[in-house]
């Protein structure tokens, strides 16, 4: 009887450690995980977060780097004004079914697509160092998608997102 009591005593302390182990072998990643989410990895954060400048620094893109499947996603675009006129700002991705195009602010007089790119078209705007479209858009497929951004003729930006499912 001693000694059933003893293999059972010692069965329920490997089991403690055993739980222990896995425990601990949990916790790693799970901190990781989380971690990963506030540096904003999954979204909107430090390491999505991105701005880019074009060689001309005639436009600049503010953006997320990784966003989620059907979880809408803010871009803003700003570029000086620097004759007044038509401004025409494009956007071109790799395939038309990437993304589902949402609200742009101000709106644009004229809007239209060609192939994969979306043309957003501005009259008549007035002299100004930085004039900003906000524009927002829902990604429809999960994978990385490149995109081509330019203002008229001006050198283009090529960006990257990574869309998570």
């Amino acid at each position: 009887m001693f000694a059933g009591k003893k293999s059972a005593q010692i069965r329920e302390i490997l089991i403690s450690e055993s739980a222990w182990e896995e425990m601990t072998c949990l916790f790693a990643p799970s901190l990781g995980i989380i971690v990963a989410a506030i540096a904003g990895l999954f979204s909107s954060g430090i390491v999505s977060d991105t701005v880019k400048t074009n060689s001309a620094k005639s436009l600049t893109i503010n953006y997320e780097r990784f966003g989620r499947r059907e979880t809408e996603t803010r871009m803003q675009l700003a570029f000086p004004v620097k004759t007044e006129g038509t401004y025409t700002l494009s956007v071109t991705s790799e395939s038309s079914e990437a993304y589902d195009p949402g609200s742009v602010w101000p709106q644009p007089d004229a809007m239209f697509s060609h192939g994969n790119s979306l043309y957003f078209v501005y009259h008549n705007l007035k002299k100004t160092d930085n004039f900003s479209v906000l524009l927002f858009t829902t990604p429809s497929r999960a994978g990385k998608w490149n995109s081509v951004i330019r203002v008229n003729n001006e050198p283009e930006i090529t960006l990257w997102q990574f869309i998570y499912p």
